[in-house]
């Protein structure tokens, strides 16, 4: 795994091989490093740290609650692991239901037998849940970690006022499309997380899947999920289904070869608007 220099104290991946994107923000005497992925690609990443700078890495700062950004965490046990509270929150339910013993066990050995390549991702994976939780706002070496919702109830976004510099988590998927099926995304505070990013003075974002970008991606995203939602709130005041207005041919944002998983992601704000008639 390489990092890439994105700003002066700030270096990230996001080649997309093995995960969402990770990366560090480097300070005076410490590094804080942003999400984990998988046990596999989290030891890689580590050791690509170790090759960026010397300096101990003191804080892991998780954006939001899906595998592909905590799993790892077992490699970073020795930091401080930070998060939203309800992130903590929803990995001790996962460690009753999903991620409870015999039921990971289950879900690892589908993974080995299905796709049998992404195997050594998953090995020896062991659930370690965050050390210290924040409710609306978290700050380190002027470093500010800020609760926004919207793509899961947890998600927050690493904000580096210094190198103007932001890792919005999976609140942006550049060159593909958004994935929101999570039972907690959240359309509208979704809408709000985005005018949140285009309120601080950043002109470079790392997203949680896809390339570097700027503003100007957040800028279209927003437009799009406007109207989208202008869109679904008339089909759902007509009387359409889920059916229907999650099989709708909106806008596109960006071309899927995943029918279903948009198909998921549409199903999910229907939800959500449903019960918002008028707004």
């Amino acid at each position: 795994m390489k990092l890439n220099k994105v700003s002066g104290r700030v270096y990230a991946n996001w080649d997309g091989e093995t995960g969402g994107n990770v990366g560090i923000v480097e300070l005076d005497d410490r590094v804080l490093v942003v999400d984990a992925q998988y046990p596999g690609s989290a030891a890689r990443f580590r050791e690509a740290i170790a090759e960026t700078t010397e300096k101990p890495m003191s804080h892991l700062l998780l954006t939001h609650v899906h595998g592909d950004h905590v799993f790892g965490n077992m490699v970073f046990q020795d930091l401080k692991i930070v998060a939203h509270s309800r992130l903590r929150e929803k990995m001790e339910t996962s460690l009753e239901n999903e991620w409870a013993p015999g039921n990971l066990e289950k879900m690892l050995d589908t993974v080995k037998r299905d796709t049998p390549e992404r195997w050594w991702l998953f090995e020896r994976l062991r659930i370690v849940l965050p050390t210290e939780t924040f409710v609306d706002r978290w700050s380190h070496g002027g470093v500010e970690f800020i609760h926004t919702g919207g793509h899961t109830d947890c998600s927050s976004v690493v904000y580096v006022p210094e190198d103007r510099t932001i890792f919005s988590g999976d609140l942006l998927f550049v060159d593909r499309f958004p994935w929101a099926g999570d039972p907690t995304a959240d359309p509208d505070a979704w809408i709000r997380a985005l005018q949140t990013i285009l309120e601080l003075n950043a002109d470079k974002i790392v997203p949680g899947h896809g390339p570097l970008c700027d503003k100007e991606e957040v800028r279209r995203q927003l437009k799009w999920f406007k109207e989208t939602k202008w869109i679904m709130m008339g089909l759902i005041e007509e009387g359409a289904t889920e059916e229907e207005a999650a099989g709708y041919d909106y806008p596109i944002l960006y071309s899927s070869d995943r029918p279903e998983w948009m198909k998921r992601s549409y199903a999910r704000w229907y939800q959500v608007w449903k019960k918002k008639p008028g707004l």
